[in-house]
């Protein structure tokens, strides 16, 4: 009967521990943090051609770096899917110095709100995983005058920490974000994207 009891015992200590190390809770609300890497065409051909006349003293005409922050709400369905709907804005800004004149300031923008569902490889007892995440997102860009809008896509890929109540998740990406204004002018936001989100 020892035995028997101390079988008992050991079990439910065993259940404990692998409820504890797996992930229980379903809402999330996040907010995050990353950079972009792009090389948009015409943007860059319009702010070369604009200061085409001026002796740049600091600095190179393209833009190619982008800074992006992000919320999101995510669902959480089990311990291999969850379904998040963020709101991303990116900003990229371009400030030449320019000898004998004024200063020239530029800035490429977008705003996208998207639907990202997540598949998670859980590892080790199940609390952290490996993810993959095809999304769907809807770019509002803007650059000087021009503006246009479109859908878009990303594929993302990264890593889930669960150190406590919270949730960690470095993550790279790939954007695809292009649309065309009503003066045929290329708005192109698709590139590289290395970040990290915080869920709570």
């Amino acid at each position: 009967m020892v035995f028997s009891l101390s079988q008992t015992l050991s079990s439910q200590t065993n259940t404990k521990i692998e409820t504890e190390n797996k992930v229980t809770k379903h809402f999330y609300f996040g907010i995050g943090f990353g950079i972009g890497f792009f090389h948009p065409n015409d943007v860059n051909d319009y702010i070369k051609y604009y200061t085409n006349n001026y002796m740049i003293t600091s600095g190179v005409e393209d833009l190619f770096l982008n800074f992006v922050g992000r919320v999101s709400f995510t669902y959480r369905i089990n311990e291999t899917i969850d379904l998040s709907l963020i709101g991303e804005y990116a900003w990229a800004p371009k400030l030449i110095l320019v000898s004998g004149d004024d200063d020239e300031y530029f800035h490429f923008d977008r705003i996208s709100p998207g639907f990202i569902p997540k598949f998670h490889l859980p590892i080790g007892s199940g609390k952290h995983s490996i993810f993959f995440a095809p999304g769907l997102l809807y770019n509002f860009m803007k650059f000087e005058k021009y503006k246009a809008n479109g859908f878009g896509a990303r594929l993302e890929i990264g890593f889930s920490f669960n150190p406590g109540k919270k949730n960690i998740q470095p993550f790279v990406c790939y954007d695809f974000a292009k649309a065309i204004d009503d003066n045929e002018f290329e708005l192109n936001y698709s590139g590289i994207q290395i970040g990290v989100d915080f869920c709570f």
